[in-house]
């Protein structure tokens, strides 16, 4: 379901590049508070990003007072990784993209390369650092019903609570060149609903994490969406809870497709052959 591959830079940026890319950034702003550096994939892969770089941009950051955030994967986070970049910046959130705790769902449906045990370890390495952990979790990967795909995240954000200071659900939106595209065009595949997002964070035991949920393309045909007529108004109860973490929020809103919402989760399931589901899902 990643398109990211296809806007991956070439091996003629230097860290010195990255270095003058985010100096510009910084010099838009003149308040930080709490800085993200997004690289649509490891921060602490010296392959991405050159030491040096890094060391520069965390320095940055430590002078400023300012939180910083960025993303890795599992495999780059480390006991030493960690320390080294705890010791220049102290105020440190080391973001995972887990998108799932069962291993087959990752193996099957998203092809992540690493699993659960893996992100226990990682995450445990950057708590010992000092630094804390935030947990991205997918919502409907391919091959999961919508019903699966609730309870998955569910699942999955029960066991991430117990290392995350945030924890955000990402619902799967559809990006070019990519096999979830593959399968939209061909009837094959939905986006998830929005009351989907919404019964996941009225329904999930986060203990206490932070849940969010972090929609990307909301309202249109690639992103999740509802009927139309009450996107909007969904969005805006989700944004809502996301600020206050009051799900009072999400009751705000209700719908007429709330109801073919449900009549879809009850009946997709016999769209999948009993045997191979079973085999496929089997824990």
């Amino acid at each position: 379901m990643c398109g990211y591959n296809e806007k991956a830079s070439d091996g003629s940026i230097t860290g010195d590049d990255i270095l003058a890319q985010f100096e510009k950034a910084w010099g838009s702003y003149d308040n930080h508070s709490i800085v993200k550096v997004y690289t649509s994939g490891s921060f602490t892969d010296e392959k991405e990003v050159p030491l040096a770089a890094r060391e520069g941009i965390l320095g940055r950051v430590k002078e400023s007072g300012a939180k910083m955030l960025f993303e890795s994967r599992p495999e780059f986070i480390n006991a030493e990784s960690m320390q080294d970049c705890v010791s220049i910046c102290p105020n440190l959130e080391v973001a995972i993209g887990l998108e799932s705790a069962n291993d087959r769902v990752l193996e099957k449906s998203i092809h992540k390369g690493f699993t659960f045990s893996d992100y226990e370890r990682a995450a445990s390495s950057a708590l010992k650092a000092g630094a804390t952990v935030r947990t991205y979790l997918l919502l409907k990967p391919p091959y999961l019903t919508e019903e699966e795909s609730i309870n998955d995240v569910i699942n999955s954000i029960s066991k991430a609570s117990q290392y995350s200071r945030v924890i955000t659900v990402n619902p799967v939106n559809v990006q070019r060149r990519t096999r979830v595209e593959k399968l939209w065009k061909s009837w094959a595949y939905r986006p998830p609903w929005l009351w989907s997002i919404v019964e996941v964070l009225r329904r999930a035991e986060s203990g206490d994490s932070l849940l969010l949920s972090s929609m990307v393309g909301a309202g249109s045909d690639r992103g999740p969406h509802n009927c139309g007529s009450c996107d909007a108004d969904v969005v805006a109860s989700i944004d809502g809870f996301n600020l206050t973490q009051d799900e009072r929020k999400l009751e705000k809103r209700d719908c007429g497709c709330r109801e073919k919402w449900r009549e879809s989760l009850a009946t997709e399931k016999f769209a999948v052959s009993p045997g191979d589901h079973d085999k496929f899902f089997s824990r």
